[in-house]
């Protein structure tokens, strides 16, 4: 039995919306809400990031040194920290029994590359993003909450200077 050009017509349309609402972020996305822990036990809300713009590293735990070229970038940007924030959250969903050791491992990352990090602890901001296991990525975030930069994976040494004039 043939399916009717119709009913084939609906599935594939049906895929298309389905399989884009399951990808992550992209640009003139608004990002969705979240709540994420330090090491230290200070929390970081998605209210939290309004009215500057956000750089953020989400980082999964064993890939966390992935764009170190740009947080050292970053870093070396001279931004105003009251209208411009960045950010690392790392992927701990799956530390388990091990949490007290991701805590002093997050200090101690935040401490080592300047940037405060925070854990996703329960996974919901990986989900919320739509980011897959394993998944690295980053954002530039405007004043209003929009995704203005997506890029999964290592961001290119020749974005660099595209990151700063959007922060700037």
């Amino acid at each position: 039995m043939m399916k009717s050009p119709r009913s084939t017509s609906i599935i594939f349309i049906l895929i298309i919306i389905f399989s884009s609402s399951l990808s992550a972020l992209q640009p003139g996305d608004e990002v969705p809400g979240f709540s994420v822990v330090s090491g230290s036990g200070q929390i970081l809300i998605r209210d939290d990031l309004t009215d500057r713009k956000i750089m953020l590293f989400y980082e999964d735990r064993s890939q966390m040194s992935l764009n170190q070229d740009l947080k050292e970038y970053i870093n070396s940007l001279s931004l105003d920290n009251n209208s411009v924030l960045t950010v690392a959250v790392v992927n701990c969903s799956d530390v388990g029994l091990l949490k007290k050791i991701w805590e002093d491992r997050l200090v101690d990352q935040s401490r080592k590359t300047g940037i405060p990090v925070y854990g996703d602890w329960n996974g919901k901001m990986k989900n919320k993003f739509n980011y897959k296991d394993d998944s690295n990525a980053f954002l530039v975030i405007d004043e209003a909450g929009k995704v203005i930069y997506a890029r999964e994976g290592v961001v290119a040494s020749s974005e660099f200077s595209r990151i700063g004039s959007l922060v700037q």
